[in-house]
């Protein structure tokens, strides 16, 4: 079993693991093993471009909210 996580950890990331990654770093969420396959296999302008996104999709849930809060 320990020979299987060595074979995930040593692969490349797939594109939606690697978005994964992003998503769970904002909650603060990540096991070590996925965290060493970022930095060692993962590409950096995928983290990069989706980290942007991923604000500005927080920060314009937030305007959104605060707008519908303070229109009532």
């Amino acid at each position: 079993m320990n020979e299987n996580k060595v074979n995930q950890s040593s692969q490349k990331p797939s594109f939606w693991q690697m978005v994964a990654s992003t998503l769970l770093s904002f909650l603060g969420v990540s096991k070590e093993s996925r965290r060493q396959r970022d930095f060692e296999h993962g590409n950096p302008k995928v983290f990069i471009v989706t980290g942007f996104i991923i604000t500005l999709l927080f920060i314009m849930t937030v305007l959104i909210a605060v707008k519908l809060v303070l229109a009532n």
